[in-house]
């Protein structure tokens, strides 16, 4: 079962987060790697390979040979990559601005009274187990670990996955922070090698409490 989201107009913060992001991002349209670079990458690979080919083989026609080869590498591969990085930047950019003319958002709107923490075990993230109703639960994987900063909290919403990927956040917070159930991190490592792990933002129809207790008799 999937959240159901609805378009609102973007609050003045959230048009002042894009806007900031778009001029940040405007300035970064040149490349840190110049001309000049390749040039000496050219002369250094040529003057090393000459060298390698007068002196008798040893260590250091291994070594010079080797730095030579890195540096027609750069000649060669470093162009392609900052085309894609250019091109990655602009299609950026598009989407910012495009978003920013538009002015809406899709958010989905959460209000609840329970929330329970699941803290990372190894390098899986924080899950946050909330409370939807009597018997469904939402979980929310902290996959940019940033959430801790205002979340968790009791009134939020979530950002559709589009505008998450923008602006790097995936929630805003409508409510004080509070302090979550806590889940054992290695109850919750063993629950997800029994249970499996559970899908980002993904629903599911079960009580809140027998959840916890399901996690706790995996301690």
């Amino acid at each position: 079962m999937n959240i159901a989201y609805k378009t609102r107009s973007f609050y003045p913060d959230e048009l002042r987060l894009l806007k900031t992001l778009k001029t940040q991002k405007e300035k970064e349209t040149s490349s840190k790697i110049k001309f000049y670079h390749f040039l000496i990458a050219g002369l250094l690979g040529a003057g090393l390979t000459y060298v390698t080919t007068i002196i008798p083989d040893s260590f250091w026609t291994f070594l010079l040979g080797t730095i030579a080869v890195f540096a027609f590498a750069f000649i060669v591969f470093v162009p392609y990559e900052i085309y894609k990085q250019k091109n990655r930047h602009k299609l950026f950019l598009r989407q910012l601005s495009a978003t920013i003319e538009k002015g809406t958002v899709d958010t989905c709107i959460v209000n609840t009274k329970r929330i329970a923490i699941a803290p990372e075990y190894e390098d899986e993230s924080d899950l946050y187990i909330i409370g939807l109703n009597d018997n469904e639960v939402l979980y929310l994987w902290d996959t940019e670990y940033n959430l801790n900063k205002k979340f968790p909290c009791l009134d939020f919403e979530i950002y559709e996955d589009s505008f998450f990927k923008l602006i790097g956040r995936q929630i805003y917070p409508l409510s004080e922070k509070i302090q979550p159930v806590k889940i054992d991190k290695k109850a919750k490592w063993n629950f997800m090698k029994t249970y499996g792990a559970s899908g980002h933002l993904e629903v599911e129809k079960i009580n809140f409490d027998e959840l916890l207790q399901k996690y706790n008799n995996c301690a």
